[in-house]
């Protein structure tokens, strides 16, 4: 007979696997922004879609993964220990998504390659 704790970490680990497979989707939608000198405007519209793109993308993973937090803390049925191990992984996870939001955001703004000087 499986132990009722195994499946739930299963489920728990099949969602997060989710939801990074999303994250990666999602932040490899970050468009790159090349260099117009002679439209400076639209390059300026352009990283601005970028970052608003990149800031899009971390919002929607950061609704994966409080949607995935809420099953987790269900699944773990009032267990302390599953409990603390599923609140880690959770500020793990948001951290990892924060800092993917900045490094899309800051390649928005180096791309192009153009110094302007």
């Amino acid at each position: 007979m499986e132990h009722p704790g195994h499946r739930s970490r299963w489920i728990r680990w099949a969602l997060f696997a989710a939801a990074v497979v999303t994250l990666v989707a999602v932040i490899d939608a970050c468009k790159s922004v090349a260099d117009n000198v002679l439209s400076s405007r639209q390059g300026a519209q352009e990283t601005q879609n970028c970052i608003s793109d990149c800031a899009h993308a971390a919002n929607e993973s950061l609704r994966v993964e409080s949607d995935l937090h809420v099953t987790n803390v269900h699944a773990c049925a009032g267990d302390s220990q599953c409990l603390a191990t599923e609140e880690a992984r959770h500020e793990a996870a948001v951290n990892a998504i924060q800092d993917q939001r900045k490094a899309c955001q800051e390649a928005c703004r180096h791309q192009g390659g153009g110094s302007g000087r």
